[in-house]
């Protein structure tokens, strides 16, 4: 039961990201299709199933005490490094600037380098619709942040396909929410609140981990 519940909330702290994204695109009124929220959701299981496998593979060189030792720091270094994102400053994105038609690979790419570290500026041709290479890099983008979780989780000897399974579902599920709240409570101070409990709620998974 408490393999489940571990599993659920870790799940939901690492898919979060997904919600903020969702809401930043809501509020500009950009669309997605089915298949493209389907592609980023793919992405994001895809990542933590392969983390995952390279985290078994890591533990067969490991101690047990070890293993959730290095389970639970990491847990606790992804949870402070999500708070201090929501506090630390950012730009207002004014720099990345490329037309579609006078764009060249050069630009192209610095895009693709910009979305990598913003997913929200994933609609890349302005279109305010985002095609599936675009759901493709935010995937991509999202599920970065899911990787160490995803080593943490091997090691705390989750299953890899129930548990990737899981993140996928609630990425997509975030978005989706984000895409329909948008502007109406992205900015309160409620949800500037909120953005801090992923971090939370990965710290406390990781003290539960340390001493359990």
């Amino acid at each position: 039961m408490w393999l489940w519940v571990s599993m659920i909330l870790l799940a939901f702290s690492v898919s979060m990201d997904s919600l903020s994204v969702g809401m930043t695109y809501g509020m500009s009124g950009a669309r997605f299709s089915f298949v493209s929220l389907a592609l980023i959701a793919f992405m994001s299981g895809a990542v933590v199933f392969a983390s995952m496998n390279i985290g078994r593979l890591l533990a067969l060189f490991l101690p047990l005490q070890v293993e959730r030792g290095l389970a639970s720091v990491i847990l606790m270094a992804l949870g402070g490094w999500a708070i201090y994102n929501v506090y630390k400053p950012k730009g207002d994105g004014s720099e990345f600037s490329m037309e579609p038609d006078e764009a060249g690979g050069a630009n192209r790419f610095s895009g693709a380098v910009q979305v990598l570290k913003r997913p929200e500026l994933g609609d890349l041709d302005r279109s305010g619709t985002i095609s599936q290479k675009e759901a493709l890099l935010i995937g991509i983008a999202l599920s970065m942040d899911s990787f160490g979780a995803g080593v943490s989780s091997s090691l705390l000897h989750f299953p890899p396909l129930s548990f990737a399974l899981l993140v996928g579902m609630f990425n997509l599920v975030f978005i989706r929410l984000g895409l329909s709240l948008g502007y109406m409570v992205s900015k309160t101070r409620i949800m500037k609140r909120a953005t801090m409990l992923p971090g939370v709620v990965l710290i406390v998974l990781g003290l539960i981990k340390l001493f359990r």
